[in-house]
């Protein structure tokens, strides 16, 4: 006769492990839930105490020192309790989202208001002697500058470690690149003739007459109050706070909303000087 049990099934293994574990998990919380009872204060000792208070103390101060030394214990709160329970100076406030200003709010707010550029007057004095001394260091207006001091011969880290943020060291301003960073900066800004010949510098007789624009002093407004026209071309001009950034830009020619990231969104490109070269479509000539 065999003496063999039918297996259990699976089933009824996976419901009984199912019931363990959720008989584990109800005894851990009742068991973190439930403590000792707390013992309850004697009032009658407490209402004692108070009456007992010292001239010009509170009764409840008096109730909160005596009950330390008395023989009344102070029940320790429940861990369970602690994270619901508010204490501290702002423990009655009730913050709501509406009260939250976000980083998006605090921008809209200075676009106006700002009171750290309040004090930003440009000088009409100064904006000309910028633009004066601007014109000193080029061949024609648009023309990449001169370099305006000598030349370590290093690298084009050394030229970017001053011009790649700005920086400005006494009376002296090296203005931030108004382009990205490209290598071998003195292959379009030329450097300072050498100390032997830069008193003959005035006397070489140049045969080129070549006369670029005028430097612009202003662009033109569709209405007053309008933002002005970019009266010049973009090309290699992407950074617009080079010459327009305040204390690392020209004197005069700083604005008052410098953190704004997109320029082009309110001051327009002019048409004149933003003439794309156009090419015949499926060649390679320029177009005339």
């Amino acid at each position: 006769m065999s003496t063999e049990h039918p297996p259990i099934p699976q089933s009824a293994i996976a419901l009984l492990l199912t019931a363990a574990i959720g008989l584990a998990v109800v005894g851990y919380v009742i068991g973190i839930d439930w403590s000792s009872p707390e013992p309850e204060p004697d009032l009658d000792h407490l209402e004692e105490m108070a009456d007992r208070a010292p001239e010009g103390m509170l009764p409840e101060n008096a109730v909160a020192s005596n009950t330390v030394a008395s023989s009344v214990s102070i029940p320790a709160p429940r861990y369970s309790e602690m994270r619901l329970r508010e204490t501290g100076p702002t423990s009655k406030s009730t913050p709501s989202l509406q009260q939250i200003h976000t980083v998006y709010d605090y921008q809209r707010c200075i676009s106006c208001h700002d009171p750290h550029t309040l004090r930003v007057h440009p000088s009409d004095e100064a904006k000309q002697q910028s633009l004066v001394t601007r014109a000193e260091r080029r061949a024609f207006n648009g023309a990449p500058p001169v370099i305006p001091h000598t030349v370590e011969h290093t690298d084009d880290a050394a030229c970017f470690a001053c011009h790649g943020q700005g920086a400005r060291v006494g009376d002296r301003v090296a203005n931030r690149l108004s382009h990205r960073f490209l290598v071998n900066c003195v292959q379009c800004h030329a450097e300072p003739a050498p100390k032997p010949f830069a008193e003959l510098a005035g006397e070489i007789e140049f045969t080129s007459t070549f006369r670029g624009l005028p430097t612009p002093s202003s662009g033109d407004r569709a209405f007053d109050g309008a933002p002005p026209v970019i009266p010049h071309s973009t090309w290699m001009r992407e950074n617009c706070l080079s010459c327009h950034g305040g204390t690392v830009g020209w004197p005069g020619l700083e604005v008052t909303h410098r953190w704004r990231t997109n320029c082009t969104q309110c001051h327009a490109v002019s048409a004149e000087f933003e003439q794309a070269i156009v090419m015949a479509a499926g060649t390679t000539r320029w177009v005339p």
